[in-house]
């Protein structure tokens, strides 16, 4: 599974352990415990980072400010502390300094939304907002299938004169599965709900604050959206201990046709800069489909599966080694799946209790008929 960007620790933990790498010595490991980590983790880095450049990190020059302060009598916490700030300006949120069952850094790109709504307890009031809206539209009352995750279930669905609306907010039905099984059972939640939208005319896909998950999840929702095979994206991964710019062989993935029926009339996807992950991945590869734009802002851009691997200590680490693009060889990376229309939630929505992204996405849907 791709290992995703706001689980429990415990829960991170797990996985990230399942998939573990190789890591890097130094030529020199006749060195303290604390001098070895360091090294560990830098020279591992090295080996396999795929974004020192398009993240304008020097790393040579991160070793020749933060080697100094690592000696035999650094303590635990000031070398969490020193990996904390040589990793935080990296902006990948892909990147985790864990010591299990205690602490986690995570190298955090800031958000628009989350300044928006920095809390559990806003984060709640924006979706009995966005609920309260699609009411206000008369939309029925929305139905739910697939098992919760954080008290959410999988998937959520409506219908209102002739527009479907489908939600999600994570990329997995069961966090312990497999990438493929999982998918298959995603698919197979699909294809019940999905009998919703069969006389339906257009669908708003909400994905906006959406935490990741697996690319087969992604793919299996999106083949509910084509009737043909397209590329949906290419992937490469950087070679061990290669240089910066040196990948392997180019992947291509495709978006297949999935289901009992294809909805190929108008889509309108709703993204924002906590869609992350494999919810980046899935508003990129319905970017690649005729029927479909996307409203709100760029994704977060956070494409690469994760390279996790533990320090001598026992610290996980993880780290983004892989570069994804879109059909055109065009990498978002650090970007985001670009928007077709550019619409942003804030606080003021809660007051008014209206959603202007639903809004602008029903607006476009009506112009199609």
């Amino acid at each position: 599974m791709k290992i995703f960007s706001y689980l429990i620790l415990l829960i991170f933990t797990a996985n990230i352990t399942n998939a573990q790498n190789p890591i890097s010595y130094p030529k020199d490991t006749a060195i303290s415990k604390p001098e070895l980590n360091f090294e560990v983790l830098w020279h591992t880095f090295e080996d396999n980072y795929a974004f020192f450049k398009l993240r304008n990190i020097d790393w040579h020059a991160t070793y020749q400010k933060y080697r100094p302060l690592i000696n035999a009598n650094t303590s635990d916490d000031s070398l969490y502390t020193v990996f904390s700030q040589m990793l935080a300006p990296f902006n990948d949120n892909h990147i985790n300094v864990i010591v299990p069952g205690i602490k986690q850094f995570k190298s955090v790109k800031p958000s628009q939304f989350v300044k928006e709504f920095p809390t559990d307890s806003l984060r709640n009031e924006f979706w009995q907002m966005v609920n309260s809206s699609l009411s206000q539209k008369h939309f029925t009352a929305l139905q739910y299938a697939g098992p919760e995750f954080n008290h959410v279930p999988l998937f959520a669905y409506s219908t209102s004169n002739g527009i479907g609306y489908l939600r999600f907010n994570r990329c997995f039905v069961d966090q312990d599965s497999d990438n493929v099984p999982d998918a298959v059972v995603a698919g197979k939640l699909l294809d019940t709900l999905f009998a919703s939208f069969k006389d339906v005319k257009s669908i708003i896909v909400d994905v906006r604050d959406n935490i990741g998950g697996n690319d087969e999840f992604a793919y299996e929702v999106a083949g509910r959206f084509t009737a043909n095979k397209v590329i949906g994206m290419h992937k490469k991964t950087r070679i061990r201990k290669g240089g910066y710019e040196d990948f392997g062989q180019l992947e291509t993935w495709y978006t297949e046709p999935k289901g009992v029926f294809q909805f190929t009339k108008p889509v309108v996807v709703l993204t924002n800069d906590k869609t992350v992950s494999a919810g980046d991945l899935f508003a990129s590869i319905m970017r690649e489909l005729p029927n479909v734009k996307i409203v709100g802002s760029n994704t977060r851009g956070i494409y690469s599966n994760m390279y996790g691997f533990t320090l001598p200590n026992g610290w996980l680490i993880s780290l983004s080694n892989e570069r994804y693009y879109d059909n055109k060889m065009i990498c978002y990376e650090g970007i985001g799946a670009p928007v077709d229309i550019h619409v942003l939630n804030t606080q003021n929505d809660l007051l008014n209790m209206n959603d202007p992204v639903l809004d602008m996405a029903i607006k476009e849907l009506l112009k199609q008929k």
